[in-house]
């Protein structure tokens, strides 16, 4: 098994584990459990620690939304379409993608704040909410969106796309399409600027 595919498999039972388990429950013991490996060590030789293991599963899973969402929202470039494009985008990836996204609301709220501190505070902000901001920000520049607080709106968008996440575990039977519709909706009347 080449060294890239070992990385990949580690990182899948990782997002496996954190979406089952829990961020405080995840460990390398669960993680080498999940991915059916020898040892410990396994994890060791690829991933400096649990910061860094923590770090590339956050990345790989910010790379796949964000090659789900591109291919939805193809070559649109109208920047109100590419926002709430952006937030179905987001829902529907929720749907396919379940454990990712339990993996990403459970990084996104532990890591940067738990004791050992796995991932900076920074770059989880920044993958969480810094796209939304800067979308915001600039449609507010060109005069497509309203005078707000980007800083404001993205955190609101943010909870309400981790708020059907947080649902559809509870309720599988949950259509994440309405919920897409609805967010899509919602944000549109709050941040159009006529």
């Amino acid at each position: 098994m080449t060294e890239d595919v070992r990385r990949r498999q580690i990182i899948d039972a990782t997002i496996a584990t954190i979406a089952d388990l829990g961020y405080a429950k995840t460990s390398f013991a669960r993680i080498v459990e999940r991915a059916d490996l020898s040892s410990t060590r396994m994890v060791s030789y690829h991933f400096a620690g649990k910061a860094d293991l923590v770090q590339a599963t956050l990345g790989t899973v910010v790379d796949r939304q964000d090659t789900f969402v591109a291919q939805r929202l193809g070559e649109e470039r109208d920047l109100g379409r590419l926002l709430l494009g952006q937030l179905t985008g987001e829902v529907a990836f929720l749907a396919a993608h379940p454990r990712e996204s339990a993996a990403l609301v459970e990084i996104g709220t532990h890591a940067a704040t738990a004791d050992d501190a796995d991932v900076s505070a920074q770059v989880v902000y920044a993958i969480r909410f810094g796209r939304l901001e800067r979308q915001l920000a600039q449609g507010i520049r060109h005069g497509v969106f309203r005078e707000l607080d980007p800083k404001v709106m993205a955190l609101v968008m943010r909870q309400a796309v981790d708020g059907v996440i947080l649902r559809l575990r509870r309720e599988p039977d949950l259509d994440p399409d309405a919920c897409g519709r609805e967010l899509t909706d919602l944000f549109d009347r709050a941040v159009r600027a006529d």
